[in-house]
């Protein structure tokens, strides 16, 4: 088949949808539809964390992976969760105009070295104005979507939420102890977690997620103390191997399901954040909830959460000293790394999905669903 034959497919596809989204084949003006993007478990988390207390404002509150599975969709309110839900490299969906749509730009900005990124910033460029409000989770990410000409007054910073129900300290030593007991950890080790996926599909290191930055941080804090570092994530043979090489104890704890990973925080004594760009990650807030002391490079909400010695440690981007550092603090310092636990315990509680569902209602949804 020819490319203008394809191209003319398209176009009568594209105009039946619209006209069956005029005639109101499926309208949905009581409905919230959030929009994963599909394939991102972090988002669809989101999605599942705020959907009941959305619910009783609206007359329904339906999760999908892709616009376009309601293609004839109209008159109805549409969040994309994350960026590639709408503005991907390729181009935007065709989206009813009389439908109200809210976007979520996680992360990225013109400054990145990913084609796909900055392809979704030239989509950005061209076709904001589709879009009623954006919501971003950090300033970082507010800067990047300035920095792509959308107006500031439809710009709104809400950071990503945390279920703290599910995410929550440990509740004693003993629970503690048989944590590390199920994961052949020594009860008396000092245990630093690292909990993300930092490959890609074919088992290259994502760089951006500072993998290399992390083990050379671990091995300099172990060359002066012992180190034992935690893992999970769907692949993380690169930090694997560069761990077994500068001789750092690790254990890699495969996990299916969130109420896992919960219980793999009340193992450890502190989490280790070492990415060069972040959206959040949802790794901070769910240390923050469950008590953990953070040490984090500044980036993403950790610039925005993170005061510098009361409710978590921060150093600069790639800076594995600055981060070897501040774990070396925690282990000194007993004191320091409970007082820096219990503030950020009651920074994770604000980041509640209750209290970001009735945000996104109050500073943004009032407004571009009204």
């Amino acid at each position: 088949m020819s490319i203008k034959v394809l191209h003319g497919a398209r176009r009568a596809a594209l105009h039946i949808r619209a006209a069956a989204a005029n005639l109101g084949w499926d309208a949905q003006p009581q409905t919230l539809f959030l929009v994963t993007g599909g394939g991102n478990w972090a988002v669809r988390e989101i999605a599942l964390g705020v959907q009941p207390h959305l619910s009783p404002s609206f007359g329904k509150v339906e999760i999908i992976d892709q616009v376009l599975q309601r293609p004839y969709l109209s008159r109805t309110n549409i969040h994309c969760l994350c960026r590639p839900a709408f503005f991907k490299g390729a181009g935007i969906p065709p989206i009813h105009s009389s439908n109200r749509l809210v976007v979520s730009w996680l992360h990225g900005g013109k400054q990145s070295r990913e084609p796909e990124m900055l392809n979704a910033c030239r989509q950005l460029e061209r076709h904001w104005r589709k879009v009623r409000h954006f919501i971003v989770p950090n300033t970082i990410t507010q800067r990047h979507v300035l920095e792509c000409g959308v107006d500031p007054r439809i710009v709104h910073v809400i950071p990503n939420g945390v279920d703290i129900r599910l995410f929550h300290p440990v509740e004693n030593t003993d629970q503690r102890r048989a944590v590390r007991t199920s994961l052949a950890i020594p009860s008396e080790a000092f245990v630093v977690g690292s909990f993300q996926r930092d490959e890609d599909d074919n088992g290259r290191p994502k760089m951006v997620k500072g993998p290399d930055i992390l083990v050379e941080a671990l091995a300099k804090a172990h060359r002066q103390v012992s180190i034992h570092a935690l893992l999970t994530g769907p692949t993380r043979r690169f930090v694997q191997q560069g761990l077994e090489e500068l001789g750092v104890p690790y254990t890699y704890a495969p996990q299916a399901s969130l109420a896992e990973l919960s219980h793999l925080y009340h193992a450890l004594d502190a989490y280790c954040i070492s990415s060069r760009e972040e959206g959040g990650p949802a790794a901070l807030r769910e240390s923050m909830a469950s008590g953990v002391p953070v040490v984090s490079t500044r980036v993403g909400l950790a610039i925005d959460l993170i005061e510098h010695g009361k409710n978590g440690l921060v150093t600069d981007v790639e800076d594995a000293t600055g981060l070897a550092s501040g774990l070396l603090q925690l282990v000194e310092d007993p004191m320091l790394r409970q007082r820096v636990a219990t503030a950020a315990l009651e920074t994770g509680r604000a980041l509640d999905f209750s209290v970001i569902a009735q945000r996104y209602q109050d500073e943004v949804y009032g407004h571009a669903f009204g």
